[in-house]
């Protein structure tokens, strides 16, 4: 293993893909130099089983929703904040559910005992004409949710507790810039927000805005 770089394993091979790791838990290909302009064209992948929900009776309570039609509504509605507010940074379009199904697994090592699941389409295949992929591998909704406890191995039994009442509303969310015509993972990252509950309350404002909160963060780390 060359001291420059991490582990990518995809399909049971491991595979080197020359990463720089910093404590605040992201990671950048070698070739990676900055964000993409702002007249670049960015495919931004939507959501379907990236988008997991905690605790949705909680949720639906709060937001009067019925609970099975929950997770829909909100996976819907926070695509579409995403879309939106990468659109302020660049010229994006949607890349859709099926083209997303088609990616591979694999798992990227983002320091010592931080690992991220992905999801990255497949050598030698662009998606689309843009170029470059915003891709989130898991976004996860919640109240009171620790990154640590989802994505550092050694915290990996660690058991969430059922409580009646949050003190935070909680976003976290691992995602990749891929360049799409050299098919390779620029710089990923994690990202955790945290808004505060204050009295029990939470409504679909606070939802709205800390998904908004989320996606900038996503991007203060390219």
């Amino acid at each position: 293993m060359m001291a420059s770089g991490k582990w990518l394993v995809a399909s049971g091979l491991i595979l080197s893909v020359f990463l720089a790791c910093s404590q605040n838990f992201t990671n950048s290909h070698k070739f990676y130099s900055s964000p993409p302009a702002k007249t670049e064209s960015v495919g931004v992948v939507q959501l379907d089983d990236a988008f997991m929900l905690t605790r949705t009776s909680w949720f639906a309570e709060k937001l009067n929703i019925q609970g099975d039609s929950i997770y829909d509504k909100l996976e819907k509605l926070t695509d579409s904040l995403i879309l939106s507010e990468l659109s302020k940074s660049w010229n994006v379009s949607a890349v859709s559910k099926k083209d997303r199904e088609k990616f591979s697994k694999e798992t990227l090592k983002m320091d010592k005992t931080i690992f991220i699941k992905t999801r990255f389409p497949e050598q030698g295949v662009e998606i689309g004409n843009s170029n470059y992929l915003f891709i989130i591998h898991e976004y996860t909704v919640g109240g009171d949710l620790d990154a640590e406890n989802f994505y550092d191995y050694t915290k990996a039994n660690v058991e969430m507790s059922q409580k009646k009442k949050f003190n935070n509303f909680s976003i976290i969310a691992t995602f990749t810039l891929w360049d799409n015509k050299k098919q390779i993972p620029l710089r990923s990252g994690v990202v955790s927000v945290q808004t505060p509950i204050k009295e029990d309350v939470f409504n679909m404002d606070i939802f709205v805005n800390t998904t908004k909160q989320a996606v900038q963060e996503c991007i203060k780390k390219l």
